[in-house]
């Protein structure tokens, strides 16, 4: 019987970035017996007509909208199920999920979700596992929480993603820059993903350590974890340069990650979803949170690294829990999975990149994702926290090992140009 007996379609609330994540999630559903409804901003052309039952070109951060679309799509089709696979379409699907029945996060679970300055309120009972911190919206505001926190330290959006807009800053001097920065940042005119929080900045303690992400799912109740990813990234603004599926921390390191995998879930309420939260381990043991979405990660770290490693795609999962079903984990030999993502050093122009062919032969590589393509234009941080990244690199092998060698042999053989913007 096809898992998809008790529903026709399952409404996507928007896609991932790239054409290769977007792929992994539709096949999923059609693997599991499911038609799509998408609802998007910008819809991309060449949908699978087979899969895509039918596309809703709407504003997802109005709310009426997006109802409106869920509502013409409940009178031709039978809805299984909603799911987003972004940070912004959280609150949204758990609000229409709510009305409608379907399997997700509360409301109230997908606000703390969203706003990194209630996570860390929600576990102020276990101040072990958060660093110290403070919201603040003006200058004065920030000043006396660096006073009391104390250098160095980090300065970032309250709902941002993607890494879009972390500063890390050592001195009043520094401070006064990334304030100023993040204040003209931090505006839904520049980045829709401030909707509702303009201005909104959370300063917090520095981390030391390494950092990490958990991959899993909760389904009432039940916290399921796929796995542990090891994360590679920038000194200055923390932009995600690669990752390793799964994690080479020692067993004890492990199960306290896992420890603080569950005490966020039960802390933030979230259920009936997939999840992706970042954390640091200390060189000597402790772990403390980062940030928990209430969503799959992005980077291809759910649309291949996951399942490319144990076997069983990790979308497909985020579509079985968003169902009502339990998430089925793999039980196949574990295989290792990595990324690096090569990002350009300089603004200007994208004039091409060469190697491409000499990189897909190296063995273990399985795909090359362009981000940017010739004639693109190449921002980098802070200016802009998106378009620097180029492209990305996936590789697998039988170790952790094999993994680096492959994805360091496919970085050597590919060049980047780049046309100063002077």
């Amino acid at each position: 019987m096809s898992e998809s007996a008790n529903g026709d379609v399952i409404v996507f609330l928007n896609l991932r970035r790239t054409p290769l994540e977007q792929r992994a999630t539709l096949t999923a559903a059609h693997r599991l017996g499911y038609g799509v409804a998408l609802i998007a901003d910008s819809p991309p052309a060449d949908l699978p007509r087979e899969i895509v039952r039918v596309v809703h070109k709407v504003d997802t951060f109005d709310d009426a909208a997006v109802d409106a679309a869920v509502k013409a799509i409940a009178a031709d089709h039978t809805i299984a199920g909603i799911v987003t696979w972004s940070d912004p379409g959280v609150e949204s699907v758990s609000r229409i999920a709510a009305e409608r029945g379907l399997p997700a996060p509360s409301p109230a679970a997908a606000e703390v979700a969203r706003n990194k300055y209630l996570m860390r309120r929600s576990l102020a009972d276990r101040p072990d596992l958060i660093p110290a911190f403070a919201q603040v919206v003006t200058w004065d505001e920030t000043v006396t929480a660096a006073a009391r926190i104390g250098y160095p330290l980090v300065l970032k959006p309250v709902s941002g993603n993607g890494s879009k807009g972390i500063h890390t800053v050592r001195n009043d001097d520094e401070l006064r820059s990334a304030y100023d920065q993040l204040s003209r940042y931090v505006r839904p005119d520049v980045d829709r993903v401030f909707t509702g929080h303009s201005g909104e900045i959370i300063i917090e303690e520095f981390l030391v350590g390494t950092e990490h992400s958990v991959e899993g799912w909760v389904h009432r109740g039940t916290v399921y974890i796929a796995g542990v990813t090891d994360k590679i990234t920038t000194p200055d603004y923390h932009l995600e340069t690669g990752h390793l599926f799964p994690s080479a921390l020692a067993p004890d390191r492990l199960e306290s990650v896992h420890d603080l995998t569950r005490a966020v879930v039960s802390a933030f309420g979230i259920d009936d979803c997939a999840f992706h939260l970042e954390c640091m381990v200390h060189p000597e043991g402790g772990v403390k949170l980062v940030e928990c979405a209430a969503r799959g990660g992005g980077d291809f770290i759910i649309s291949h690294l996951v399942g490319l490693a144990t076997g069983e795609p990790f979308c497909e999962n985020t579509i079985r829990v968003a169902t009502g079903q339990e998430p089925v984990l793999g039980t196949k030999p574990a295989l290792h999975a990595g990324l690096t993502r090569i990002l350009g050093t300089q603004e200007g122009t994208l004039q091409a990149i060469d190697g491409l062919g000499e990189a897909l032969t190296v063995a273990g590589v399985e795909h090359i994702a362009i981000e940017r393509t010739p004639g693109n234009a190449v921002r980098v941080p802070p200016a802009d926290f998106v378009s620097s990244g180029i492209l990305s690199v996936i590789a697998t092998g039988d170790s952790r090992a094999a993994v680096e060698a492959s994805l360091e042999a496919a970085e050597k053989a590919i060049t980047v140009r780049v046309c100063d913007a002077g």
